[in-house]
């Protein structure tokens, strides 16, 4: 798509007070956009305001012509409404985004399954291990994480994507600007592997008033949003309603009904949302989910192969039976930390399940 025709998007996009709807109504009625810049002195279109009117009037080219620039010089693709790299998903709804910026693979934005995963910015280590195992799952079966980087559960979403597959950060912000700091490396794993993406101008700061707009990027973009672990008045509210709104299927992960951080998920369990009750289980109804496409899903019926330790620990619980995780460490003189991770391993792909007191059994 050549600089010319993304230049007078960028004009009409860089005028304030313009959203979507009002966007698509002047770019219908003038045909092109090239065409609305050209005949701007003129603009009188019914429902728009005087001021909106005559800032349209009083443009140039000049702020479009900066944007333009620093997208270039900055590896920054500007994806339009009308580009392959558009998600198929926003075509459904008349909010969605007219523009997006985009740094990494664009190609990820095109996967036919995705999955949204957010939660708590303030988790426990049960929502933490939750995120990046669930998170690790699915991106292993070929499915992209949309989460919104946030601190937190998102932070854990991107990070167990990225273990086995890709995901795609929607940001509050610029795609140039990495909030939260700490995330950083992060930004940039995700960059390489996967794809950040904003509606936001580059160089816009993270402002509150932005992640409700971020909000109903990360529910668009996926026919179901899992929400790991939330407080009843957590801002991760704003992406279920959004989601619930939009029919999309929500997901909620239980937690001890004495932490407030598990008060929201539960809350939604009650009121009708799915429930994760094991990762088989959760594979099980992504399989239902995602079996409403038009293409036969067969990505989970392929048996995955076995580490040589997961064999390992297989053979000893077939010659034992059940056994308490302190007697595998015993039995194979691994560290804690590495059974531990061998473990999970074969819990997310259903060999396994932990019962009551760590002890493991095979399923």
């Amino acid at each position: 798509m050549n600089d010319e025709r993304k230049l007078y998007w960028l004009w009409l996009y860089t005028i304030k007070g313009i959203g979507p709807k009002k966007f698509r109504q002047i770019k219908q009625e003038f045909g092109s956009l090239e065409n609305a810049y050209l005949n701007r002195r003129e603009f009188n279109l019914d429902g728009f305001s005087s001021s909106i009117k005559q800032l349209i009037r009083d443009s140039d080219l000049k702020e479009a012509e900066k944007v333009l620039e620093f997208c270039i010089k900055n590896s920054i693709n500007i994806i339009l409404e009308d580009d392959e790299f558009y998600p198929t998903e926003f075509k459904d709804f008349d909010y969605s985004p007219v523009v997006l910026f985009a740094k990494g693979n664009t190609n990820v934005l095109k996967a036919q399954y995705k999955i949204s995963m957010v939660g708590t910015r303030e988790p426990t280590y049960y929502g933490k291990r939750v995120a990046k195992d669930l998170a690790s799952l699915v991106a292993q079966q070929n499915i992209v994480v949309v989460s919104g980087m946030a601190r937190g559960i998102d932070t854990f979403c991107h990070m167990g994507a990225l273990e086995n597959g890709t995901t795609i950060a929607v940001l509050g912000c610029g795609v140039d600007i990495v909030y939260p700091k700490e995330n950083y490396k992060l930004y940039n794993q995700i960059v390489e592997k996967g794809c950040v993406i904003s509606e936001f101008l580059p160089k816009t700061l993270p402002d509150r008033m932005n992640f409700p707009q971020r909000n109903r990027i990360v529910a668009m973009l996926s026919p179901c949003l899992v929400v790991i672990e939330a407080a009843e008045k957590s801002g991760t509210f704003s992406t279920v309603d959004f989601a619930l709104e939009m029919g999309k299927e929500v997901f909620a992960v239980p937690g001890n009904i004495f932490s407030q951080k598990s008060s929201g998920t539960n809350r939604l369990i009650k009121e009708g949302a799915r429930i994760v009750c094991s990762y088989q289980d959760f594979l099980e109804d992504l399989k239902q989910i995602y079996n409403l496409y038009p293409r036969q899903l067969s990505i989970f019926d392929t048996e995955e192969e076995l580490s040589e330790e997961e064999n390992t620990i297989l053979k000893l619980l077939d010659a034992i039976g059940e056994a308490h995780i302190e007697n595998l460490i015993s039995l194979t003189n691994w560290s804690a930390g590495k059974v531990a991770s061998v473990i999970t391993s074969l819990e997310i792909k259903g060999k396994v399940a932990r019962e009551r007191g760590n002890v493991i059994v095979k399923i």
